[in-house]
């Protein structure tokens, strides 16, 4: 440093000092501006105008308040005599987040108060010592004003600190850090008996001070008060609604700021799980504003209006719900970029250090103490960007799942073909983890170009125009990289389509599995899922191979340009020392995280812009016109259902009319029937009251709740009871009433366990007049205005229906308005009103006499099955008729309740039919280990796979040894040998790592095809009662999520576990050749290491 600019850092004078005019114009810029911010005078009036500024910024607004307030004439009505919460029903929590900056401000109001003061009572004040004094002054009216806005937001219960605040508090970060850089040049490179002791004393001031601003800063950006306004009866609902009885909620919601930090808040659960296997039990439940029901409501909230017209909807209302979020870990990545470089720019300090003859222990505790409070700010600050990108990807997760469920809730008819049960699944299982995983490596994007920058402008100070080389180098590989990442999006979008067609044939598989069996279709199943998986494999390989070669040429690139760093500073003759050497070999091994994170990064981008494409596709998908329908739950009139000209059709886009109904009136307490042939319309007409059709054009209006009973059972998985009830409070009197009416009553005396008995996933475990009365039960407890009952009696037999008609439709539901579609000619004598449907029209309507009379269809229809019933009972020509004609509907009714009698025995006391899933606790089991290693090429394979690796090792170890020996004063090589030597080395290490990267990712992919099939061989042998008594989703979950880490994760983790252990015992090899005695540090690190491992047991729930 210049004795000039070294001056500037020790004088008290605010005038410039002598400055050489004869400078080019950059060198005077940069002495005007180090004078400027490192100087003591001029940074101190700079914060004071700061502390000006903010003063009048915030009289401008009190004089605009006190403005406002006489302009409304005294009306005490005007908003600007109210308080900011006006809710009796309210209250306000003082969080941590404000009681530690107002307390922080008193401090440093009082400090500076006291300062000012002894300032002024100096008997003799020099131009400096007024200037302090004046700083000092400033300063402290400043934090007092600061202290009265706080404790005015409080009175106020203002959610936020005013924007004057936040800025002021940023803006004095900046003047802060500004004094500890100064502080810190001082102390490096100004003698200290050349220092006064005023300033001594001000440069530890600064580093307090840095810390609290660093503080406030944080405050500032987060923006919060601290200061929650709350409703007391929002509180007793939301306690009554999300908090469990059983399971506690997370520390992480009440957690300090410092436990917050340094993760304090995990230790309970760390404890417990150290001395017990963890229970889903034990695992508390998240904060409520993290919640999936939360994320939902936000993601609701923001999503783009019409208006809008929002061309990406769904990356948009991300970044509207978590900009926040993606800002706070930008600011810790930025945090770590600064102190990143910090650690290389010492070696050459500790190398001078250790070369001095007699060295000042002072200075080797200054670099010590530099490097630790740097490693340290960097450990902190890069581990909270890992948790809070992986929260942020966790919400991001939470967000997308919800959305897309009640999203396909909403698909029209047409949407509902074109997006089938596999790709929703793809959508929730694979498009949402692949947004989540995108958090982690979304601002080593932006960063990239900044971390370079920095690198190769620390190579220039060192080696001069060398670092031209390591520019090109770097850009050439960069550039390589883009490339072949263009080329790779391809196969991601083929990738996912062809998951797409494989989990749909999956799933089909799996709804159909029972009749797949006893057709014995098996293997054409099995290989139409084969060849689906052999498309989707070839396309993966084909992505693999490509990141293969990406991750091979990043991984050497650094060694690479360290050649030519090297060699372009051998040829321009620039001395190369030990100092010099490690520097760069440092910086430019540091640039291999940007290098190998770069095409990862680029990867997730590609795969978070095909999964966000097809996310906004479904997205945008139309809905079913709410409007379509007009509703009124509390409806006063007579009429419960009405249409008019009514004309609807299945597809929306083309607009085909499927049903036509001209006028059709249902009274309130009504009952209606609906008959005709098959295809008729029956089931459409309800389909139009539900809302579910497109409607052309007319009205359709209901008054009242609707009750829906399928043609199709719907049962859950879950007890006979649970379904009942469905989410209502039980009412024991009604429920038995419920069960009597519809004829259940004798089935759960069959069933060991009652209502309790557990019905499998699609009621497979009863009969379908069993699943049929289960859930006209579900449909009556609801106790609704009108029912909708599509066939109920189709799966009964004839003395059941007669009782359910009897008991159930004209007896509990008696005064409840009904629209029934039968078959059952005999229950019609009994309706008000008939409809008789023929090709989508309502084409004779009336009670059953007139139309009796009138004969058309309805009298075809009578007559059909009057003669019908002749048949059957007089068994003309058909010796086998009775039975073929009257008892299937009651052998099925029977065979169903013989075979739920005979499972619920069978479960010896359980009443449990789903089996929970299995799931090891503690250590992973070496077991599973050696099936995975071993399945592709056995211990061959993994012992090629290990030498590998170490050969990868020894080859990079051995570029070190080779810089340390040739740099070494003990030996003098020649330049030429020197760079030629190193150039062989990062040859091999090149050859070793691309023949690593084939071998990883040729056993990666046999690995997970062999898994696959083996998977799928298992699902298609398998007895039914596996499928009784494991959901669907489960094996779902195993045939794409899981999948997908077989495919491509676990692969890319081994090669990085392997690599990341062979070079911990490189570094330990190493130490204890030059300090041994640091071994006995890393016994604490294996023992944390040891406590960490429940980390297993919590990522499986």
């Amino acid at each position: 440093m210049s004795s000039s600019s070294s001056s500037w850092l020790t004088s008290s004078s605010c005038s410039p000092l002598s400055v050489d005019s004869s400078s080019p114009t950059s060198q005077l810029v940069a002495q005007w501006l180090r004078f400027i911010f490192l100087s003591p005078c001029p940074q101190r009036l700079l914060l004071s105008a700061i502390d000006l500024i903010f003063l009048i910024t915030l009289l401008a607004f009190a004089a605009q308040k006190i403005y406002s307030r006489f302009s409304s004439n005294a009306n005490s009505g005007s908003t600007i005599t109210k308080p900011l919460l006006q809710d009796k029903d309210s209250d306000y929590k003082v969080t941590l987040w404000f009681k530690l900056p107002l307390l922080v401000t008193s401090l440093l109001a009082l400090t500076y108060t006291v300062l000012s003061i002894l300032a002024f009572t100096q008997s003799n004040l020099a131009s400096w010592r007024q200037i302090e004094a004046l700083f000092r002054l400033a300063q402290a009216i400043t934090n007092i004003v600061i202290v009265i806005l706080m404790v005015h937001e409080k009175k106020f219960k203002a959610p936020k600190h005013p924007l004057s605040l936040r800025f002021y508090w940023i803006a004095n970060f900046v003047a802060a850090f500004l004094f500890a850089t100064s502080a810190i040049i001082r102390l490096v490179s100004v003698e200290e008996s050349s220092l006064e002791a005023n300033l001594r004393v001000d440069d530890v001031f600064s580093f307090i001070n840095l810390a609290v601003s660093l503080f406030l800063l944080v405050i500032a950006i987060k923006g919060s008060s601290g200061i929650d306004a709350i409703r007391i009866s929002d509180v007793i609902e939301s306690s009554r609604t999300w908090l469990s009885n059983d399971r506690t909620t997370s520390l992480y919601g009440n957690a300090s700021l410092f436990s917050k930090t340094v993760w304090l808040w995990m230790n309970p659960l760390l404890n417990k799980g150290y001395t017990t296997p963890l229970k889903l039990q034990d695992v508390p439940t998240l904060p409520l504003e993290f919640r999936a029901e939360r994320m939902s409501e936000l993601f609701q909230e923001y999503w783009p209006k019409p208006e809008e017209n929002s061309k990406h909807p769904v990356g948009f209302t991300l970044l509207r719900c978590f900009w926040k979020h993606i800002a706070f870990t930008g600011f810790l990545a930025v945090v770590r970029l600064a102190v990143m470089y910090i650690g290389p720019m010492l070696i050459q300090s500790f190398v001078d250090f250790t070369s001095k003859a007699n060295p000042s222990p002072y200075e080797g505790l200054v670099l010590i103490s530099i490097l630790l409070v740097a490693k340290s700010i960097e450990v902190l600050s890069v581990h909270q960007f890992n948790f809070h990108s992986q929260k942020l990807g966790m919400l991001i997760r939470s967000s997308i799942i919800t959305s897309v469920y009640k999203k396909g809730l909403r698909l029209s008819s047409t949407a509902r073909q074109a997006h089938g049960t596999g790709q929703i699944v793809n959508h929730m299982a694979v498009d949402a983890q692949q947004l989540s995983d995108l958090m982690l490596q979304l601002h080593p994007i932006w960063l990239m170009p900044l971390q370079v920058a920095a690198a190769l402008a620390l190579i220039y100070t060192y080696v001069g125009l060398s670092a031209v080389a390591a520019l090109l180098g770097t850009a050439v590989v960069f550039v390589f990289t883009l490339i072949r990442t263009k080329k790779s999006n391809s196969f991601q979008f083929r990738i996912m389509m062809s998951r797409d067609l494989r989990m749909k044939a999956i799933n089909e598989l799996l709804n159909n599995m029972r009749v797949i069996k006893f057709q014995a279709w098996e293997d054409y199943f099995g290989n139409k899922i084969r060849q689906f998986r052999q498309a989707e494999h070839g396309w993966i390989g084909k992505f693999l191979y490509y990141f293969a070669v990406n991750m091979a040429i990043l991984s050497t690139a650094p060694l690479l340009v360290t050649v030519l760093t090297f060699g372009t500073a051998t040829f321009l003759g620039i001395p190369l020392n030990a100092g010099t050497v490690f520097t760069i070999t440092s910086v430019i091994k540091i640039l291999q995280e940007p290098v190998r994170t770069f095409p990862q990064a680029l990867m997730l981008i590609s795969q978070a812009m095909v999964s966000l494409g097809r996310l906004d596709e479904f997205m945008m998908s139309k809905e079913r016109d709410e409007n379509a329908v007009q509703r009124d739950d509390k409806c006063e009139s007579d009429i419960a259902v009405e249409m008019k000209d009514a004309k609807f059709s299945w597809d929306d886009e083309e607009g085909n009319e499927a049903l036509k109904v001209e006028e059709l009136e249902i009274r309130r307490g009504d009952h209606a029937a609906v008959v005709g042939t098959v295809g008729s319309g029956k089931s459409s007409l309800l389909a139009s009251v539900l809302g579910e059709m497109y409607k052309i054009s007319g009205k359709v209006r209901v008054c009242g709740t609707v009750a829906y009973v399928a043609q199709t059972s719907w049962i859950q998985n879950a007890t006979i009871q649970e379904n009942i009830l469905f989410g209502l409070p039980m009412n024991q009197k009604k429920y038995k009433e419920v069960i009597r009416v519809c004829c259940l009553d004798k089935d759960l005396e069959m069933m060991e366990h009652g209502d309790q008995t557990e019905i499998g996933e699609r009621g497979i475990n009863l009969s379908g007049g069993q699943k049929q009365r289960v859930q006209l039960a579900r449909a009556v407890y609801q106790d609704c205005d009108i029912y909708l009952l599509d066939d109920i009696f189709s799966a009964v037999d004839a003395q059941t229906g007669s009782f359910i008609f009897k008991e159930c439709v004209m007896g509990a539901l008696r005064h409840k308005t009904i629209l029934l579609v039968t078959h059952q000619v005999d229950f019609l004598h009994n309706v008000d009103s008939i409809m008789v449907m023929r090709d989508g029209r309502i084409v004779q309507s009336g009670k059953y006499d007139e139309l009796l009379k009138a004969g058309l269809d309805f009298g075809a229809l009578v007559a059909a099955h009057e003669s019908a019933m002749e048949i059957t009972e007089t068994g003309d020509g058909f010796s086998q008729s009775p039975k073929l004609a009257r008892i299937p509907s009651k052998e099925k009714e029977s065979a169903g309740e013989k075979q739920s009698q005979e499972q619920s025995k069978s479960d010896k006391g359980s009443s449990k039919l789903i089996e929970e899933e299995e799931r090891e606790t503690g250590q992973v089991n070496l077991r599973v280990y050696k099936h995975y290693f071993t399945e592709a090429f056995g211990w061959w394979g993994v012992a090629l796979m290990l030498a590998m690796s170490l050969a990868w090792i020894i080859a990079f170890l051995a570029g070190d040894y080779w810089l340390a020996f040739a740099t070494s004063e003990a030996y003098t090589v020649p330049s030429f040998i020197f760079i030629i030597v190193y150039a062989a080395i990062a040859a091999v290490s090149c050859i070793v790592v691309m023949i690593r990267s084939f071998l990883f990712t040729y056993w990666g992919l046999k690995t997970s095809q062999s898994f696959f099939i083996g998977m799928l061989d298992s699902i298609l042998h398998a007895p039914m009662s596996f499928f009784d008594t494991t959901p669907s989703g489960r094996i779902l979950s195993r045939v794409s999520t899981d999948l997908l880490w077989v495919d491509i994760s676990i692969p890319l983790l081994v090669s990085f576990v392997m690599v990341s252990y062979f070079s911990l015992i490189s570094i330990i090899i190493v130490t204890c050749q030059n300090a041994w005695e640091t071994v006995f540090l890393l016994i604490p690190l294996f023992w944390l290491n040891n406590w960490y491992r429940i980390t297993l047991d919590i990522q499986e729930y």
